[in-house]
């Protein structure tokens, strides 16, 4: 599941098995998103010894636990540095998101975000998620970008069955479809 052999490549799943972590924690993104992955890494015997530690203490994270000595004992200092940030990113409050100026995107650009945002990109996937939300909910707007942004929506959720194509409008549904390919082709084989 994890191919640990490139220490760049290893940094990074580490970081973002961390921001999905604090996504879950902070109710930005579902915590089951989050849990499945980190169980199958803990409980499979494909990642070291220590980095099995380190995830099972980052499930202990998702289930409440924040005492960071109980977190930490049976981690490399390393590691244990990681989980005190970690824990210190959970603490941190979320930046503002107030009434900014919407931002123009075209549906090209729209993919490609939700796209980043599936891929670990907490930040973006918390405006994204609001974003989808007031697409989906706005009665003034064409029922076709109501529809979009409730397809968008589901899929930052965590959904990747392609039956929810048949809620969107033709000219919507190939790039969707696309997406999905992506993010399912990205769940089987992760980039390294």
């Amino acid at each position: 599941m994890l191919d640990y052999a490139d220490d760049d490549n290893y940094t990074e799943k580490i970081e973002k098995l961390v921001t999905m972590t604090v996504a879950a924690a902070k109710g930005i993104v579902p915590v089951g998103q989050v849990a499945l992955p980190l169980a199958q890494i803990a409980n499979g015997d494909l990642a070291p010894p220590e980095i099995r530690d380190f995830i099972r203490a980052l499930s202990r994270i998702l289930q409440g636990e924040r005492d960071p000595l109980k977190l930490a004992e049976a981690l490399t200092p390393e590691l244990a540095e990681i989980m005190w940030d970690t824990l210190d990113q959970i603490d941190a409050p979320l930046p503002e998101t107030g009434e900014a100026e919407p931002v123009g995107l075209t549906f090209e650009e729209l993919i490609e975000k939700v796209a980043e945002a599936c891929s670990g990109e907490v930040m973006l996937w918390q405006q994204l998620w609001s974003l989808t939300e007031q697409l989906s909910a706005d009665e003034n707007l064409p029922p076709d970008i109501r529809a979009l942004g409730s397809v968008l929506r589901k899929i930052l959720a965590g959904e990747r069955q392609k039956f929810i194509l048949d809620e969107l409008a033709p000219h919507h549904r190939g790039p969707v479809e696309q997406l999905l390919d992506w993010l399912i082709a990205q769940a089987v084989t992760p980039e390294r």
